[in-house]
């Protein structure tokens, strides 16, 4: 039986309900494609935030338990809103998901084999690559977590972001050595 794309998708997040992981090999056999197309499809999924891609097959993302549908930070375990998600794809396929900016900065740099980071774009909400992205850090305008970290896709819309709200503007270099330097302050500190 031939399956379009978006049928093999739905069947695929029916069958992960059920059961919860399956193999790439599994899933091309039960829909008779290849496993390019399998991948495909998954990356497809992964990106929409519903499944999650692991070596040689796939899961439903975690979840917070007992609440449909809401994640957790992978740094601080507070709830995931899609407001301020930031993403950490993994070479392997595992992703991280973040509460804010802050926490996916840090678990963007404390990761190894870190393949690509989306964060949203605090103005728009709509995803931007982290490593293209501009940071305003300590502003007056907390979101989450302590400094606040927003993200922006422009340097002109963070810039005058800063001059109205405050706090320092960076890239994401920048933005990781600030955060990891006041990490090994507080650790000096303790």
């Amino acid at each position: 039986m031939s399956f379009s794309s978006l049928d093999r998708k739905k069947k695929i997040l029916e069958l992960l309900q059920k059961q919860g992981s399956a193999s790439i090999q599994e899933l091309a056999g039960i829909f008779e494609v290849s496993t390019m197309t399998i991948h495909r499809d998954l990356n497809k999924l992964a990106e929409a935030g519903h499944i999650q891609k692991k070596h040689g097959g796939v899961t439903l993302p975690d979840m917070l338990p007992g609440v449909s549908g809401e994640f957790l930070c992978a740094m601080c375990k507070k709830p995931v809103s899609e407001r301020t998600v930031f993403i950490v794809q993994f070479e392997n396929g595992e992703q991280k998901r973040a509460c804010c900016a802050h926490c996916g900065l840090m678990i963007q740099s404390q990761s190894k084999g870190a393949w690509q980071s989306l964060t949203v774009d605090y103005l728009h909400g709509h995803m931007v690559s982290a490593s293209q992205a501009f940071y305003v850090m300590g502003s007056e305008i907390s979101i989450c977590c302590v400094p606040s970290v927003l993200s922006f896709g422009s340097q002109q819309e963070a810039e005058k972001y800063q001059k109205g709200f405050g706090g320092s503007l960076m890239n994401m270099a920048a933005a990781i050595r600030h955060l990891q330097g006041m990490m090994h302050v507080q650790k000096q500190g303790a």
